[in-house]
């Protein structure tokens, strides 16, 4: 039971550090965006990129997922990805 604990407490920590490195990783030196273009999502894609807008001119808009070494998009991930590419994109405006 106790080796059980160490192995969860120690799974535990690394989502942590990993949710906190994402949050982080617009500061990171080789981030290949403006810091203050970054709008952090977290669930189903990580960032969303308005490119430009701290220059006040948005050139592109882009769905960031961040992953680190060999991780590969989940399936949610992978629908996003794949609806983006295909241009099924929109923007709504809904009033209350």
């Amino acid at each position: 039971m106790r080796k059980l604990r160490q192995i969860s407490v120690k799974q535990s920590r690394s989502v942590v550090m990993w949710q906190v490195s994402e949050q982080l990783a617009p500061l990171l030196p080789d981030f290949p965006y403006h810091y203050k273009d970054a709008m952090f999502l977290w669930k189903w894609v990580d960032y969303i990129i308005f490119d430009g807008m701290h220059r006040g001119v948005i050139e592109n808009i882009v769905f960031l997922e961040v992953k680190s070494g060999v991780s590969q998009l989940n399936k949610n991930e992978k629908m996003i990805k794949d609806a983006v590419i295909a241009g099924k994109l929109r923007y709504d405006v809904w009033r209350i």
